[in-house]
C-alpha cells in the first residue's frame, strides 16, 4: 500500500499539470530521482533526513522525517530553509527548463517520526511567471540556527550568493582554523549547489558563500564553478553519518 503522503501528491501532481508529460519530461525526471535512491535515507542536517524521492503523475515529490518528539523553534528553521531552497532551486532547475522539457510541479513533506505531518507544500508552475521569486529570494536577518544568521540569500544574473553570520564567534580565536573551515565548507556547499549527475543547477553559473563572526570579519569567499561539480560531487560520504564533525562544523559550534 502506498503511504499517504505518495497518495496526496498523486493529486496534487495531477492537478497543478494540465498537460500530459512527453516521454523526453518523464524518462529526464525519472533518471534524476533514480540517482539518489542509492543514498536514501540521507541525513541533511541534524534536524531532517530524507526519507523518500519520487517522480509519478507529472511531478517529484520529497518527504523528509524528523526525529524530534515535538518539533521546536531550531526544527521548524530548518524546515523554512528547506523550503526557501526548494523555491530558489524549483526557479533554477524546473522554471528554466527548455524543450522538449516542460515544466513539472513538485511537493514536499515532513513527518514526525511517529508520521505526524509537520510541515507540507508545493511548487507548481504557476509560480514561474513571478519575476520577483525567480530572479531574487531573499530574507534578511533570519536566524537559520541558533547561532547562524542568514543576511542574504540571492540569485542575480545567474550568480547565487548566501551570507550568513555566526552570532556567537569571534574569527581571532579561530585564527589558525580558518584556511581548514574554508576548504570544508567549500566541501559541504557543493553539495547545495552541485547535481549528483555532475554540474550546477539549471540556470546557475556560479555561487559565493561568505561567512562572518560577530563582529562583521568574513571568512575568505568560498565560491562554486561549474568546474567544482563533477558527477558524484552531491553524493553522501560514507562517514558522514559517523558523528565526526568537520573542521567548519567545529568552527560553527
Amino acid at each position: 500500500m502506498k503511504p499517504h503522503w505518495l497518495l496526496t501528491g498523486c493529486m496534487l501532481a495531477a492537478a497543478a499539470q494540465a498537460q500530459p508529460l512527453n516521454q523526453q519530461t518523464q524518462a529526464h525526471y525519472q533518471a534524476q530521482t533514480a540517482v539518489v535512491q542509492p543514498y536514501l535515507p540521507l541525513k541533511l542536517n541534524r534536524f531532517l533526513t530524507i526519507k523518500a524521492v519520487s517522480f509519478h503523475n507529472g511531478g517529484t515529490h520529497v518527504l523528509y522525517e524528523t526525529a524530534a518528539a515535538e518539533p521546536g523553534a531550531e526544527v521548524q528553521n530548518a524546515v523554512d530553509t528547506v523550503r526557501q531552497n526548494s523555491r530558489l532551486a524549483y526557479h533554477l532547475d524546473v522554471c528554466s527548463s527548455r524543450p522538449p522539457l516542460q515544466i513539472i510541479s513538485n511537493s514536499y513533506w515532513v513527518q514526525d517520526a511517529a508520521g505526524r505531518l509537520v510541515a507540507r507544500w508545493a511548487n507548481t508552475p504557476e509560480m514561474c511567471g513571478r519575476k520577483e521569486a525567480r530572479e531574487k529570494s531573499t530574507q534578511q536577518g533570519r536566524m537559520v540556527r541558533k547561532n547562524v544568521r542568514l543576511d542574504e540569500s540571492s540569485v542575480k544574473n545567474g550568480v547565487m550568493t548566501a551570507a550568513y553570520t555566526l552570532t556567537d564567534r569571534d574569527f581571532n580565536d579561530i585564527a589558525t582554523m580558518l584556511p581548514f573551515a574554508v576548504n570544508a565548507m567549500k566541501k559541504q556547499v557543493s553539495a547545495i549547489v552541485c547535481r549528483p549527475e555532475g554540474g550546477m543547477l539549471h540556470g546557475l553559473q556560479a555561487a559565493r558563500f561568505i561567512v562572518r563572526d560577530k563582529h562583521g570579519k568574513a571568512m575568505p569567499p568560498v565560491e562554486i564553478f561549474p568546474i567544482d561539480c563533477p558527477a558524484g560531487t552531491g553524493a553522501p560520504e560514507p562517514e558522514s553519518g559517523s558523528g565526526t564533525k568537520t573542521e567548519a562544523e567545529k568552527a560553527k559550534g
